[in-house]
């Protein structure tokens, strides 16, 4: 494990962020980096590390032409499993899904090849309305993914659609 890995990690305080027209916030550990997303990319990108966003958390959000309704779940949940087995390499520890009329989501958890890295990924589709919501937690190894697994958790689970 890398020296700056040992022991636990740290919590220094959290920070809530709010994307209004996105219709979501989250709380993320204060001290990690904010990473300006690509050009057409609306969301927030953060790592703990300040020169490394192969571990990180990313939030995106997508403006959908149409409603999810309950109907569309069944291919909804082929196309999000389709998308990881497709990854090179992939191994699924565990997938998820939660269904309502208002909100659901699909999520999983996999390692994967990028190049010849492997990395350990943390995925979650939320869908609510005509918006979806794509949450990646990602290790920049397996082991890594495992030591930030307590901030992971935190914040994947501290995510609030706002007007539901």
């Amino acid at each position: 494990m890398p020296q700056e890995l040992l022991g636990a990690p740290a919590y220094t305080g959290q920070n809530c962020h709010v994307d209004q027209p996105g219709g979501y916030k989250i709380w993320i550990t204060s001290d990690w980096h904010q990473y300006k997303m690509k050009k057409n990319h609306r969301g927030f990108l953060f790592s703990p590390y300040p020169d490394d966003i192969n571990t990180c958390m990313l939030f995106e959000k997508h403006k959908l032409k149409y409603a999810v309704t309950v109907d569309d779940l069944p291919m909804l949940r082929e196309a999000f499993h389709q998308g990881i087995v497709d990854l090179p390499g992939v191994e699924i520890e565990s997938e998820d899904e939660s269904l309502s009329d208002s909100i659901s989501f699909f999520e999983a958890r996999f390692t994967f090849l990028d190049g010849d890295q492997r990395r350990k990924r943390w995925v979650r589709n939320v869908y609510w309305g005509k918006g979806q919501l794509v949450v990646i937690a990602q290790g920049r190894t397996p082991e890594d993914f495992e030591y930030w697994l307590p901030m992971f958790f935190n914040t994947m689970y501290s995510i609030d659609v706002l007007g539901l």
